[in-house]
């Protein structure tokens, strides 16, 4: 394995263990309706930055180690992910001609398809739960995004991994 490969490997799970510390914050009620979706918008960009690298089996693992970190259904992020995961692979070509501002608006239909499917999931093994969905946390993921590009690609960046992702509109 090259050394960049390596130093990738490690930056990611680096970067996913802040996503997990990050999703795991104790916030307010309200802000917690609030919150990005951290974990995944950390898939998001390994999969944008080298995604022969990261795939759907990365995104099923954090999905996986998300649940077991915040005690839910075990899978229930994990296969939503990898839908996630799947459904971004399968414009991978045209990613590579959006700027960060057009990435943002597929973060926020992602980030909608994953909360939709995790309200579904739930609904399926708890019939009497009363959750409600919110698009909150999809328009906060989407706000943030060009943020979390920006400092990634420019800690990468000094890091020697110069691939990145576009930043242009």
């Amino acid at each position: 394995m090259p050394e960049s490969s390596l130093l990738t490997y490690l930056w990611s799970t680096g970067t996913v263990v802040i996503g997990l510390l990050l999703q795991l914050v104790p916030l307010s009620s309200t802000a917690v309706l609030w919150r990005p979706q951290f974990v995944l918008l950390i898939v998001f960009y390994w999969l944008f930055r080298s995604p022969f690298l990261h795939g759907v089996m990365f995104a099923w693992l954090m999905g996986l180690l998300l649940d077991i970190f915040i005690g839910e259904l075990l899978g229930r992020h994990a296969i939503v992910f990898a839908l996630c995961a799947y459904l971004i692979r399968l414009i991978q070509q045209r990613l590579h001609h959006f700027g960060v501002f057009h990435q943002a608006m597929l973060v926020l239909f992602m980030v909608l398809v994953s909360q939709l499917l995790l309200h579904s999931i739930t609904l399926i093994f708890r019939a009497g739960w009363e959750g409600s969905l919110s698009i909150a946390p999809a328009i906060t993921s989407a706000i943030i995004w060009p943020l979390l590009v920006f400092f990634a690609n420019r800690l990468l960046k000094t890091q020697g991994l110069g691939q990145s992702i576009s930043s242009g509109s």
